[in-house]
């Protein structure tokens, strides 16, 4: 018999039957097989436990992948959002600089624009591009640059708007500075002292005469409230008008007046007929501005340019 017919051989006794004895014959072939294919079933076990835990792995690592870009897609809309509110300031920023060239008249196109400088980030770029760089570094520089343009811009809000209150208020004041004729005609007696027409002594005139067609308009020389609007002694029937900022004018002599205590007016707005009311020697409109309760000279306060006398 040769070597690969051997045979294994295995007594079985029983306890209850000890004088019978049961053989059972394993070739050594077949224990080999056996053993070799548990082996393999091992193996194979194993490998398909790696593999498994392998994918196990790179699915987990998928999973955290997606969980980091959704987190990084909730911080780029929210960087959005500030980009937004920043585009909405500069708006705001651009209308503002209108009112202000507006009250200004400064129309040099050079300087049309606002000075608004410092370093662009892109927050719309794909991931990828996100990616390349650390994303600490990514965000940090962000927020500096996103901190740095809302603080210029606020500090350029509140100048702006510091200007445009300055400038209103020289709008203001212009618009309440007598600038302008109060009638058509011509000078019949100037500001300071003169020979009284009635006395022949010499006085001080706290105004100017304008000579001028029997019920001609008269008009306001800036915009103002009346505070007075009458007859008095000397003047006739008369119109003050306060200004503001110091400024008082008054129009007598007049044959009617068209305004009441209280009225708004604007400049160029007809507030009387042209007369002879009070001490009067022919149409005219005693003409006279106060400065803090001071008669001045109303010719320096005329701009020709605004006039067509």
């Amino acid at each position: 018999m040769s070597k690969n017919n051997k045979k294994l051989t295995i007594l079985v006794f029983e306890e209850t039957q000890l004088r019978e004895v049961k053989s059972l014959s394993i070739k050594k072939r077949t224990i080999k097989a056996t053993i070799i294919s548990l082996i393999l079933i091992c193996f194979i076990t194993t490998v398909s436990l790696v593999l498994l835990s392998k994918l196990y792995s790179e699915r987990k690592q998928m999973l955290s992948y997606k969980s980091e870009n959704k987190l990084l897609k909730i911080r780029l809309s929210e960087y959005a959002k500030k980009v937004n509110e920043i585009e909405n300031k500069l708006v705001y920023l651009e209308n503002l600089e209108k009112q202000v060239r507006k009250l200004a008249q400064f129309n040099d196109e050079k300087n049309k624009k606002l000075a608004i400088g410092g370093k662009e980030i892109d927050i719309l770029r794909e991931y990828s591009a996100v990616a390349e760089r650390k994303e600490t570094e990514f965000f940090n520089d962000l927020n500096n640059v996103l901190l740095s343009l809302s603080s210029e811009i606020e500090k350029k809000q509140n100048s702006l708007s510091e200007l445009i209150n300055f400038l209103e208020e020289q709008r203001l004041m212009m618009l309440s500075t007598p600038s302008v004729w109060p009638v058509r005609g011509w000078v019949s007696s100037k500001f300071g002292y003169r020979l009284s027409p009635f006395t022949g002594k010499r006085v001080f005139h706290e105004g100017i005469d304008i000579a001028a067609r029997y019920g001609a308009p008269v008009r306001a020389t800036a915009k103002g409230i009346v505070i007075y609007a009458g007859y008095k002694p000397g003047y006739g029937k008369l119109v003050t008008i306060d200004h503001g900022f110091g400024y008082v004018t008054r129009y007598a002599h007049n044959s009617k007046i068209l305004v009441k205590v209280g009225q708004r007016v604007e400049k160029g707005d007809i507030i009387a007929k042209v007369g002879s009311s009070g001490f009067s020697t022919g149409p005219h409109v005693h003409y006279e501005v106060l400065v803090n309760g001071i008669p001045v000279n109303p010719v320096e306060f005329i701009n020709e340019a605004s006039n067509d006398q």
